[in-house]
């Protein structure tokens, strides 16, 4: 996630599998759910006596001694442990989920600590909110909040590492922004996690707008599992495990699509309900994809999206390991990345929803058909062009005049 135009730091996101709900370093704990109405829930901690009553169900496809959380208990993981799957297939595994009801998978809670002003926790519910009624919902969500300095951290961490199953904290710090979907904690549902300098440093619009992303992130991610016409969650597990290769390319597909496709939705998104401006975001988006490919020409160092396909090579050419021995300018996956789905909108390859909602929603079933490539058939069927093809147009696009470029995005 990028932080907005109006500063040149950066939010370095971590993704995760996880499950929220509200609770206070005071054991105090309210449940968000989707109508944003809170409602009183017993927090981990003070609620210990009663596990049996919130864990009592078992999965009758798994191993006995796993325990469902069958109140959907907040702060709570939803399985003790990893269920066993309900079918193996031709090297994939298959689970229902007991919160797979209309009331668990659209389960939102938000889990918020000392510090976290109610202002605080009315936004993020809200924007949580917006982006499940315009997105949808696969899962149970729980979004921690805290207050790096106030909350007592180690409290956090440790109802974070019990939700995700990990010995593994992350570094707290004033701007956390992350959330996702991994396959070792999916049973538990969707995960993220936010600190105060994303409600306080920001205007409401751009602060909804890096939780939009955020949610974003468990929309893209919770679809490459899942398979609509079976109701099922499931992955082969070859590619999950493949991941030696440094052209290796994650379920999901680029991390320019990725991270590109979560601020693009997002500033749609506010810009549509006036907190944010349309115009003047989306062209300062530009401007910094501009700058990083301006930037590098001066080394003879030509920039291009398929640059920015994996994690590896985004490291590579923001280094001292660019072939050039120079870095590149940070985050063209961000700018470039939202820009190049603004294009595929304005040229009329593709719709919003096409890009938004149905690329993601066809990615398990195309990779069970195409392995390796899932996300080159669904970028094609959905974005209405081939993956290389745009490689080669958005690249000449990026290579035009600004006022040719604002023209064509419909910005001037």
């Amino acid at each position: 996630m990028k932080l907005p135009f109006c500063s040149q730091t950066f939010i370095f996101i971590i993704f995760f599998t996880m499950l929220s709900c509200s609770v206070e370093d005071d054991n105090s704990s309210s449940n968000i759910v989707q109508t944003t109405e809170p409602e009183d829930v017993q927090n981990n901690s003070s609620n210990s006596d009663n596990s049996n009553d919130n864990s009592s169900s078992q999965n009758n496809n798994s191993q006995s001694t796993v325990e469902f959380n069958s109140n959907l208990t907040c702060n709570t993981p939803m399985y003790s442990e990893m269920p066993n799957p309900n079918l193996e297939e031709n090297n994939y595994k298959y689970y229902f989920y007991l919160w797979q009801t209309e009331e668990g998978k659209n389960k939102i809670c938000l889990n918020s600590y000392t510090g976290v002003s109610e202002q605080a926790k009315n936004l993020i519910n809200e924007a949580l909110v917006d982006a499940s009624n315009r997105l949808g919902q696969l899962m149970p969500i729980n979004l921690t909040a805290y207050y790096n300095g106030i909350s007592d951290l180690d409290l956090v961490m440790s109802n974070w590492k019990a939700l995700k199953m990990t010995p593994d904290g992350f570094e707290p710090s004033d701007f956390t922004a992350g959330a996702g979907v991994e396959i070792f904690n999916i049973h538990n549902g969707g995960q993220g996690e936010i600190s105060q300098g994303i409600w306080e440093e920001f205007s409401e619009g751009v602060s909804k707008k890096i939780i939009y992303h955020e949610y974003f992130h468990i929309h893209q991610n919770s679809h490459t599992f899942y398979f609509e016409d079976t109701n099922n969650f499931g992955w082969n597990e070859s590619r999950i495990n493949d991941k030696s290769p440094s052209d290796y390319i994650p379920l999901v597909g680029p991390v320019w699509l990725e991270e590109g496709a979560a601020d693009f939705a997002a500033v749609t998104y506010y810009s549509e309900n006036n907190l944010l401006d349309y115009n003047s975001f989306f062209s300062e988006l530009l401007d910094q994809a501009r700058e990083v490919v301006i930037d590098a020409k001066t080394r003879e160092d030509i920039v291009r999206l398929e640059d920015y396909t994996t994690g590896d090579n985004i490291r590579r050419f923001e280094s001292s390991e660019n072939p050039t021995g120079t870095s590149r300018l940070f985050a063209y996956q961000y700018s470039a990345g939202a820009i190049a789905h603004l294009y595929i909108l304005k040229t009329g390859l593709a719709t919003f929803d096409n890009m938004i909602l149905d690329y993601y929603k066809n990615l398990a079933e195309l990779e069970r058909d195409h392995y390796g490539e899932g996300y080159k058939y669904s970028f094609e069927s959905s974005f209405g062009i081939s993956l290389q093809d745009f490689y080669l147009e958005f690249d000449e696009f990026m290579l035009k005049s600004r006022e040719d470029q604002l023209t064509i995005l419909e910005l001037n």
